[in-house]
């Protein structure tokens, strides 16, 4: 009852805050979950969106989940969260702290099995529970992925350690079935559960075997292969069923394997200072030009280097004095191994990433506290009301896209995206003025993005401004000419001012590139209908129907023919 009292109170101000970030492509403007005739798309090819897709922030039906990795158990959760509340952000913030909060009563189980303490498990949960570097996973709907794969990982851990304490071996055979289960759709919720199979593995040499290698090799088959099986079987359906090639692989910091490998210490001793002293946590974006390290002389290398080197000697060390505390320091290493950027992608650090790896964090710092004996009290109350204060301050972070990307563009001055982001949010607030000052600032960081010219050239036209919104929608198509927004934004410009024909020849190349973009095709029949090509416009309305049948836009236009007895 504390647990979800102090947690449910924690995240209260979250629930008054909006869609932001990424909720955008997998909930606000997707289709996907609208339907259930789209559930079966859950286990096709149909279920991926191409990252163009998901980068041009402009959705529409037929564009898959929003995803671009295999994550349908995530997807099934918006299913049923907007059959409850459609597009109310309130509810999927409910549940993302209904998530949050099974998974701090998961860790406090897991931690009495380990711990053998009732106290220090419950001040690990409660630590974990308050932790602010949490806020990211719980604050924003689209990472929900690492609240339900850490509820699936964490079940099917807690019955593999059930295993041990089985009354008899058909309880023994269900537990084990059931970590199994619990297993794959920890998988198929996100990719990190992957690293499951060596905490089982981890535990058994720490709390398990008293003959360690000798023993653990002798059980393999009985304790490890089926979730290796498990494993092999998602990355099976995975990578060759569904055809999973994410485009969000991109390439090595700075290009170079050898760059990788002196950048992510430094990301991971980030992580170990956001996770003692976190004060200064913020959302992240990749190419942050401190973090990236290039030369073993750089003196930030060398210490992040040295320093994770010392840890893990320390681990090893104490092993047989401290196996708890030890146990705890791998535990962070081995779930963070999954997106330590030994396979490059693209967001190679996020706060989100150490939602299940403080877990272990937690465990040591509980440990510490519980040791400074009449101390032990007070500490304890201290570091949760710090631990509470600032989750309670970061969660208005996330009360909306200008908060967000604000603090991003005021952490990354010089970084276009930030900017070009914020511009996006200002004009979605039809703050124009306030875009198009972001949007010249992104431009002249990086003039080569045509995104932003197509955001400058909607804000001009806005702004009654039609020849410069024309010329930016054309500097646009220039730099990408399979930019569909901007082809369509170009065709209406030239339409308001009465350029029906040229207007014309921009949506039919928008349907040319993709016959399932349907903003084009209600452009196209706006066209025909000012040309008083009625029945072009008509038959152009209903092919759009075909493709979306619920399109506002569109069967507003044919309810207007309708009505004029077409």
């Amino acid at each position: 009852m504390l647990i979800i009292a102090v947690t449910a109170v924690v995240y209260a101000n979250s629930l008054r805050n909006s869609f932001v970030w990424d909720d955008a492509v997998v909930i606000e403007r997707n289709d996907f979950i609208r339907s259930v005739k789209n559930l079966p798309s859950l286990f096709n090819r149909a279920y991926l969106t191409s990252y163009n897709k998901i980068d041009s922030m402009e959705f529409y039906t037929n564009a898959g989940s929003g995803e671009e990795s295999y994550r349908p158990v995530v997807t099934l959760s918006y299913f049923l969260d907007y059959r409850i509340w459609k597009l109310n952000p309130f509810g999927y913030h409910l549940t993302n702290i209904f998530l949050h909060i099974f998974d701090v009563i998961l860790l406090f189980i897991f931690f009495k099995l380990i711990v053998k303490n009732y106290r220090i498990a419950l001040l690990a949960s409660l630590l974990f529970a308050l932790h602010p570097v949490n806020a990211e996973a719980v604050g924003v709907i689209s990472f929900r992925e690492d609240l339900l794969f850490s509820l699936f990982y964490l079940s099917s851990l807690i019955l593999y350690i059930g295993m041990e304490n089985a009354s008899s071996r058909r309880q023994k055979a269900l537990f084990y079935a059931a970590s199994l289960v619990l297993f794959l759709l920890a998988l198929f919720s996100k990719e990190m559960a992957v690293s499951l199979p060596l905490v089982l593995i981890l535990y058994d040499y720490f709390f398990v075997f008293k003959q360690k290698g000798k023993e653990m090799l002798i059980n393999f088959r009985s304790r490890y292969l089926g979730h290796i099986l498990i494993l092999l079987l998602y990355l099976f359906t995975a990578f060759y069923v569904i055809g999973y090639t994410s485009k969000a692989i991109t390439a090595y910091p700075g290009k170079s394997f050898f760059t990788n490998l002196l950048t992510m210490p430094k990301v991971f001793i980030t992580y170990l200072q956001w996770l003692f002293l976190p004060l200064n946590i913020h959302v992240t974006l990749p190419d942050d030009p401190l973090l990236i390290a290039r030369s073993l002389r750089e003196p930030a290398a060398l210490f992040s280097i040295a320093l994770l080197a010392f840890l893990f000697i320390f681990a090893v060390r104490i092993r047989k004095t401290s196996g708890i505390v030890s146990f705890a320091v791998f535990w962070f290493f081995l779930t963070l191994l999954p997106v330590s950027n030994i396979i490059p992608i693209m967001n190679y650090i996020a706060c989100r990433y150490l939602y299940i790896p403080a877990a272990g964090f937690c465990l040591v710092a509980a440990i510490i506290i519980y040791r400074m004996k009449k101390f032990a009290g007070s500490t304890a109350l201290l570091v949760l009301a710090f631990y509470f204060m600032l989750t309670f301050i970061r969660n208005a972070v996330w009360k909306d896209n200008i908060i967000l990307w604000s603090e991003m563009a005021s952490f990354y001055p010089q970084n276009a995206l930030a900017h070009s982001n914020l511009g996006n949010s200002f004009r979605n607030a039809g703050l124009v003025d306030e875009a198009i000052g972001e949007y010249k600032l992104a431009l002249s960081l990086d003039p080569d993005y045509a995104k932003d010219y197509n955001g400058l050239g909607v804000c001009y036209l806005e702004k009654t401004m039609p020849g410069e919104a024309i010329r930016a929608f054309q500097k646009a198509l220039a730099l990408d000419p399979k930019l569909l927004p901007a082809y369509n934004n170009l065709g209406s410009a030239l339409g308001d001012k009465g350029l029906y024909a040229e207007a014309a020849v921009y949506f039919n190349r928008a349907i040319n590139i993709d016959r399932k973009y349907v903003p084009a095709y209600n452009g196209l029949g706006i066209t025909y209908a000012r040309l008083k090509k009625i029945n072009d416009a008509k038959r152009i309305w209903e092919e759009a129907l075909k493709i979306n049948p619920e399109d506002p836009a569109v069967r507003e236009n044919l309810e207007k023919l309708k009505k004029i007895g077409y």
